[in-house]
């Protein structure tokens, strides 16, 4: 009759365990304040890494002299210039800790590899890292990488169109408004989910 008793309790704390894997814990309010604000934040972020990226210092300027001397190469033939020092970032690691803000790990590791490693696109084909870091500390950046139009999710008054239509568990689908130069745009669904300390967006906003 003991054992009995033991494998029932067993079999409902099993039944419990699968059950809350299923199921939300999270208000669509609670998802939806989340996703307004990793939204906002991921435009400036997207701009990094898919946009103009970080703001670099004149060509015939001394810092892109001295940048020639550190690589040991010829100013005219540098593809990669310094940042601004008033870009907001001086290391890739700055850039790491900013977007593990918004982005979850699995999305960082795919935006780290082709922000700072570069990555194979196409069979024979393959993109130069966008941003690099010498021995000496100086962060620069790719100056003739192709740019993205960033796209946007807040109309002009500031509202931004968000609606929860999946969540199970940890993780959530929500459906946002996207706007290209003011105008209307296409919906757009993002991934989102919650990690160790937060919710994040696991699908690119671009």
């Amino acid at each position: 009759m003991r054992h009995r008793f033991v494998y029932m309790i067993a079999g409902l704390l099993g039944v419990v365990l699968f059950s809350s894997c299923g199921v939300s814990s999270f208000s669509d309010e609670e998802i939806t304040a989340a996703a307004e604000t990793l939204i906002e934040e991921s435009i400036a972020i997207n701009e990094i890494y898919f946009g103009k990226g970080l703001p670099c210092v004149d060509p015939d300027s001394e810092a892109a002299r001295s940048f020639a001397g550190e690589i040991q190469t010829d100013a005219t033939l540098l593809s990669y210039l310094p940042v601004r020092e008033d870009a907001g970032y001086d290391s890739i690691d700055s850039m790491k800790e900013a977007t593990e803000k918004v982005y979850s790990g699995a999305y960082c590791t795919y935006l780290f590899e082709m922000a700072f490693t570069g990555i194979s696109v196409d069979e024979g084909a393959a993109t130069h890292a966008r941003y690099m870091e010498t021995e000496n500390g100086t962060l620069a950046v790719h100056k003739d990488l192709s740019v993205i139009d960033a796209r946007t999710y807040s109309a002009e008054d500031g509202d931004m169109q968000v609606e929860v239509i999946r969540k199970k568990g940890n993780t959530a689908v929500v459906k946002v408004q996207s706007y290209v130069d003011g105008a209307e745009d296409v919906t757009v669904e993002i991934q989102m989910i919650y990690e160790e300390d937060g919710w994040r967006l696991d699908s690119p906003t671009y």
